[in-house]
């Protein structure tokens, strides 16, 4: 269900708002909602942040769609952040370390990596099994190359915090 009250929005998106501050300071990537590949960069953090059990991120749902996983209720979020910006929000202090460097490792890849790994993520998350998942991932994009997988296949055998809850 997409919030609809701008009150309520900015309620729900200034715990966010605050996480991607953090994540943008220790990564150095930027977040902005006026671009293409800045909506996409915090649609994929935010999911990334809700699969390794963020609270704040916990309050979006994501549907797999075109580009990978993505909330109608985000993006409602910065949309209406976008009159005051992230920058007044302040930055979240409750990020765990760990948290935070799977982030920036993932955050240096490229948007084909990010979108390859939040989709297997999510097929994942469904299927309880590894092996199920990356060929229904797979299937679903196509268009990314091989190599992608292997970086991506790569990427979540070197971070357990990524396997899904059971």
């Amino acid at each position: 269900m997409v919030l609809t009250d701008p009150e309520a929005v900015r309620r729900q998106a200034g715990p966010i708002a605050k996480a991607l501050n953090k994540v943008e300071a220790e990564t150095g990537r930027s977040f902005t909602m006026r671009t293409q590949p800045g909506r996409f960069r915090i649609q994929k953090t935010v999911y990334l942040l809700r699969h390794m059990g963020y609270p704040p991120a916990q309050r979006y749902s994501f549907n797999l769609y075109h580009m990978g996983p993505y909330s109608p209720d985000l993006a409602a979020a910065y949309y209406n952040l976008e009159d005051d910006g992230l920058g007044t929000a302040g930055a979240s202090r409750d990020i765990p370390a760990a948290t935070l460097a799977t982030l920036k490792e993932a955050l240096e890849q490229t948007d084909p990596f990010l979108e390859g790994l939040t989709t297997l993520l999510d097929t994942w998350r469904v299927s309880r099994d590894l092996r199920v998942a990356l060929p229904q991932a797979r299937a679903v994009k196509p268009h990314l190359n091989e190599n992608t997988w292997k970086e991506v296949r790569r990427f979540i055998t070197a971070h357990p915090a990524l396997t899904p809850p059971t």
